[in-house]
């Protein structure tokens, strides 16, 4: 274990650093609007999640830890998606079609138990049933960590913050016990987002890009997959749903992200306040600035602040629910 997290932690730095400068070498950069001079900054850090995820498939392959294997293809298929669609670009549909492809190589490799644990009511049966819930369950994840991605280091702190309780809860025995190379692979994941959170977090020094929150996504349900632990995330994912419900439903369906009037406006200090366009969707960052103006700085502050107490309560209740 502690090679992975050795392996992950550098090979997560020296690829990063080497996208930033690859990328600003060629241009690819994007303009971050939340900050004065609105600086521009490497676009996408995808080129290195996936350098990254390539040193996992090799690490769970050398020591034969197949189920792993199987997720990291899954993550990996996700931010190939990804990179393709910061590029190229993929409708908003598609886009959700098109991202219950990496469920896929879990579904072949059968690397999961079809039998989900919820506090209360035990081990359901489903034998037939999950592996058809694995489908929307990969894009539902991928698309909630894309649509909270709008401000420096917030999707990374949701998935380091879910990361980190899922393994709270299985190393403590809460719950079932994990597949074997789940506790693997939870390690791999903080060791990776610890180590790239300095670069995205604010002042952010690379964006994630589509492909990067992809990544996160894909990850943070094959974590759920592998320690058995699914009714968790979804207590967990709470500031996620309520983002992605409001957003979808404010705008009367799926849309690309060109199509949709921006939630929040800029005001000449630089203070983050809701948008007064009646067509600008409802979400979870409007919801933050609603009583008073913030910068960048004080909502990702309440944004963490937020993540963390949904992280706490929603692991108390879990273990209370599951000693009961």
């Amino acid at each position: 274990m502690i090679e992975w997290v050795l392996t992950t932690s550098i090979v997560t730095v020296v690829s990063t650093y080497a996208v930033i400068v690859l990328e600003r070498t060629k241009g690819l950069e994007a303009t971050d609007i939340h900050k004065p001079g609105r600086p521009r900054i490497p676009k996408t850090a995808g080129p290195a999640f996936i350098a990254v995820l390539l040193c996992g498939l090799v690490l769970s392959l050398t020591e034969n830890m197949h189920y792993v294997a199987y997720h990291m293809i899954a993550a990996l298929t996700a931010g190939l998606i990804g990179l393709y669609d910061d590029f190229k670009g993929i409708n908003a549909v598609g886009k959700v079609l098109i991202l219950t492809i990496p469920a896929l190589p879990v579904i072949i490799g059968s690397s999961y138990v079809p039998r989900p644990y919820v506090p209360l009511v035990g081990h359901m049966r489903i034998h037939i049933v999950y592996p058809l819930l694995l489908l929307p369950a990969y894009t539902i994840a991928i698309n909630a960590y894309n649509m909270i991605d709008t401000h420096n280091g917030v999707a990374v702190t949701s998935a380091l913050a879910t990361s980190a309780a899922l393994a709270i809860s299985s190393v403590l025995g809460w719950g079932p016990p994990p597949m074997n190379g789940g506790l693997q692979l939870t390690a791999f994941v903080l060791a990776f987002l610890i180590s790239y959170f300095a670069f995205n977090s604010y002042p952010a020094r690379i964006f994630n890009g589509n492909s990067g929150s992809f990544v996160l996504g894909a990850l943070v349900a094959s974590e759920a997959v592998l320690l058995r632990r699914e009714y968790l995330l979804i207590m967990l994912s709470a500031p996620l749903i309520i983002n992605s419900f409001s957003l979808i439903t404010s705008v009367s369906g799926l849309k690309n992200k060109e199509r949709i009037a921006r939630p929040v406006e800029l005001s000449h200090d630089m203070k983050i306040k809701p948008s007064r366009s009646r067509e600008a969707p409802i979400t979870l960052v409007q919801l933050l600035v609603l009583r008073r103006p913030m910068d960048e700085k004080e909502l990702v502050k309440s944004y963490r602040v937020l993540i963390a107490l949904n992280a706490v309560i929603s692991l108390v209740i879990y273990y209370v629910l599951s000693v009961i």
